[in-house]
C-alpha cells in the first residue's frame, strides 16, 4: 500500500457536523445498533457531548454497539496492517496494532468504518504532544513532563520502525503517526471477551465526556455480541450524560486525555527516594530493596490517603532505606521481595522517614517557577487558552499534593515527640484531633510508638512482666519521645 497524507481527508470529515454524525448514526443502526435517546450535540468552546433526548430510568440500555461496529486488537491484529506488524516488528502493544489500523483504513477506499472515521477529532490540540514550547515551558517542574518525555521516545522509535519496516508506510509523518496514538489513547475501552482482556473502539459511547461520578457503566453484553452503557440512575431529557474514565491521577489525565481535574481524590505526588548517602548500610538496603546500586533512587507515585497501596509502598521503602542495623536486624517483611508491607519500626526511625520524605517534597516545590498562590491568582484571571489552562491547573494540583504532604510530615513529627501514654489517650479518645492526616497519625504515628522497643519494655515492666538484666534507664535523646 503506497502511503498518502490523511491530514486533510481527517480535518474535512472530522468538525463534529450533523451530516458526519447523521451518516454515523445511520451506520449504527443499520448495523442493528440501539440508541433511541441520544444525541452527540456541540458544547460551547467547540467539544462534544452525549445528552438525553428523552427520560432515561435506572437501569435502562441506553446505547448497545453491536460487534460487528467494535474495533477491537483482535481485529486490527488479523487484519493486513495487524499481520505486516506481527511479521515485521513482532509488536505486542494494543495500542499500537489500533493506531496502525485506524491509519489503515483511512488509506482504504470504501472501509467499511468510514463512518466512524469521518466523526474522530481532526486534531487534538490540547494533547501534551501536540502543544508548543512556550506552553510546556508552564509545566516547568511538574513530574508530568517526565512521563512526557518516556513517551515521546516510545512513540518515536515506534513510529522509526514502521516507516523503516512497513512496506509503503516511509512516508508516514510524525503527525499522523501521533495522532492516531492519542485517538486511540484517549478512546479505547477495556473489556473481557472470552475470558481475555480486549482494548477496542466503541463509536458514540467513545464521545461521552468524563465524570468522577458516573452516569452511565458500560460493558460487554451477556453474550459478548455487542458492547452496552446502562444508565446507573434515572436521567432526565436534555441531560448531558457521562462516563467515567477510571480512577486516575492528573497526571493520566492529562497525558492520555488532555484535561486535568480540580481536587481529584485519586492524584498521586510523585517523588523519588533512595538510601541515603554514605549509608554503612548501603549493600544491605539496596539488597532488601531491589535497587541496581546503592545511589539509585526509585520513583514513587502515592496517593495521599496513607491506607492505599501505593503510600503503603513508599512508607515501607523509607523505613527500610532509612533504618539503623538494630532496626533492620527486626524486619519481619521487605517490600522488594515479597511485596509485603513493612510497618513503622520505631520512633527514631519513622522521625527519619519523615525528614527524607519532607526534604523529598521541598525539593519537588523549589523545582516550580511559580508558587502556590501564583498559580491560583493565574486560574483566577482565566487563562487565555484551555492547555494553558491545563498547563497551570496542573502544576497547582501537584503543589496542593506535596504542600498536604508537608503537612504530614509536620504533624506527624509533633505527634512523634509526645510522650506514648498521651497518644494512647488520644487514640482511646477516638483519633489525634480529626483532619485529613488523621489515618496516618493513627496508623503510622501510634504504631511507630508501640513498635519501639523501649516503649514495649516500658509497657511490660508496668504489666509486671521481668526480662533479666535489662535495665529501664533514661531513654537515649535519638529514641524519641520523652522529651
Amino acid at each position: 500500500m503506497t502511503w498518502r497524507t490523511c491530514m486533510t481527508e481527517t480535518q474535512r470529515g472530522s468538525h463534529g457536523d450533523e451530516q458526519g454524525l447523521e451518516a454515523l448514526y445511520g451506520w449504527l443502526e443499520r448495523a442493528g445498533a440501539h440508541h433511541p435517546k441520544l444525541r452527540v450535540i456541540r458544547l460551547p468552546g467547540g467539544e462534544r457531548g452525549v445528552f438525553t433526548l428523552a427520560d432515561v430510568a435506572q437501569g435502562e440500555v441506553v446505547l448497545r454497539v453491536p460487534r460487528e461496529c467494535l474495533l477491537t486488537t483482535g481485529l486490527a491484529r488479523s487484519s493486513e496492517i495487524g499481520r505486516l506488524l506481527e511479521s515485521h516488528l513482532e509488536a505486542e502493544s494494543d495500542e499500537l496494532y489500533l493506531a496502525a489500523f485506524l491509519l489503515q483504513e483511512k488509506q482504504r477506499e470504501g472501509s467499511f468504518w468510514r463512518p466512524y472515521l469521518e466523526t474522530l477529532p481532526a486534531s487534538v490540540p490540547h494533547s501534551l504532544l501536540f502543544l508548543e514550547e512556550r506552553e510546556l515551558q508552564l509545566l516547568q517542574g511538574s513530574a508530568v513532563l517526565e512521563e512526557l518525555e518516556a513517551r515521546r521516545e516510545m512513540l518515536h522509535t515506534q513510529h522509526a520502525l514502521l516507516r523503516a519496516h512497513i512496506p509503503g508506510w516511509a512516508s508516514l509523518t510524525a503527525t499522523e503517526f501521533l495522532w492516531a496514538c492519542v485517538v486511540v489513547s484517549s478512546r479505547n475501552f477495556g473489556v473481557k471477551l472470552r475470558g481475555n482482556p480486549v482494548r477496542c473502539l466503541a463509536p458514540l459511547a467513545d464521545m461521552l465526556n468524563h465524570k468522577t461520578s458516573p452516569d452511565v457503566h458500560w460493558g460487554l453484553s451477556e453474550d459478548e455480541e455487542s458492547f452496552e452503557m446502562v444508565a446507573l440512575k434515572a436521567l432526565p431529557a436534555g441531560q448531558e450524560i457521562h462516563d467515567s474514565y477510571g480512577a486516575k491521577s492528573n497526571h493520566r489525565f492529562l497525558l492520555h486525555y488532555g484535561f486535568v481535574l480540580e481536587d481529584n481524590e485519586h492524584d498521586e505526588l510523585v517523588v523519588h527516594l533512595g538510601i541515603p548517602e554514605g549509608d554503612p548500610w548501603s549493600a544491605t538496603k539496596q539488597r532488601l530493596l531491589e535497587l541496581s546500586s546503592p545511589s539509585e533512587r526509585r520513583r514513587f507515585q502515592s496517593r495521599l490517603p496513607y491506607g492505599h497501596e501505593s503510600t503503603q509502598e513508599m512508607f515501607s521503602f523509607l523505613r527500610i532505606a532509612c533504618a539503623e542495623a538494630e532496626e533492620l536486624s527486626r524486619l519481619s517483611v521487605t517490600p522488594g521481595a515479597s511485596g509485603g508491607q513493612v510497618e513503622p519500626l520505631s520512633i527514631a526511625n519513622e522521625e527519619r522517614v519523615l525528614a527524607a520524605l519532607g526534604a523529598a517534597c521541598e525539593a519537588r516545590l523549589s523545582g516550580f517557577d511559580t508558587s502556590l498562590e501564583e498559580d491560583e491568582r493565574l486560574l483566577a484571571e482565566e487563562p487565555s487558552s484551555r492547555s494553558v489552562r491545563n498547563c497551570i491547573l496542573m502544576r497547582r494540583e501537584e503543589k496542593r499534593l506535596l504542600h498536604a504532604y508537608a503537612e504530614r510530615v509536620r504533624t506527624g513529627a509533633r505527634l512523634l515527640r509526645k510522650p506514648w501514654p498521651e497518644l494512647e489517650q488520644l487514640a482511646a479518645g477516638g483519633g489525634t484531633g480529626g483532619g485529613p492526616l488523621d489515618d496516618y497519625a493513627r496508623e503510622g504515628v501510634l504504631k511507630a510508638v508501640r513498635n519501639d522497643p523501649w516503649n514495649r519494655l516500658e509497657r511490660a515492666a508496668r504489666q509486671g512482666h521481668h526480662f533479666g538484666s535489662v535495665a529501664l534507664g533514661p531513654r537515649s535523646k535519638s529514641k524519641g519521645p520523652g522529651r
